[in-house]
């Protein structure tokens, strides 16, 4: 994960055998699978309230002056007005979505979760194949 927010962290379940020893720097977060979990639940609760704060910003920088004369088109449409502010806010709330995207996606991978998902994919394409020949 080149370039990405925890690129060369890693996250150790300390009571999982699966996750592996912490590389010799000890860079990363070493936690217990149930705090873990709570996290992971925490992490995914705040990336859907993202998500409906997403989907209501878009409105927050498509806003039309009032009037058809300066003042109110810089307010609107100028720098610091409404529509660039609205603008500002959506970006940021991007990048705290992609944050927890991220986290989500390291706290399953610590437990295991994606690697079951990726081991049970890996299992039916095994029963397709042997079905086909």
């Amino acid at each position: 994960m080149t370039g990405s927010i925890f690129s060369g962290i890693g996250f150790w379940a300390t009571d999982m055998p699966s996750s592996g020893p912490p590389p010799a720097g000890g860079q990363g977060f070493a936690m217990s699978s149930a705090d873990m979990r709570a996290m992971l639940e925490k992490a995914k609760t705040q990336r859907d309230a993202l998500a409906e704060q997403l989907r209501a910003a878009r409105y927050l920088m498509m806003a039309s002056p009032p009037a058809e004369e300066p003042v109110s088109q810089a307010a609107v449409n100028g720098p610091n007005g409404v529509n660039e502010a609205g603008s500002y806010y959506e970006g940021h709330l991007h990048y705290q979505f992609n944050y927890l995207t991220e986290l989500i996606n390291r706290l399953q991978q610590a437990l295991g979760i994606t690697t079951a998902a990726d081991q049970q994919a890996a299992d039916s394409t095994k029963t397709i194949k042997g079905s086909l020949e």
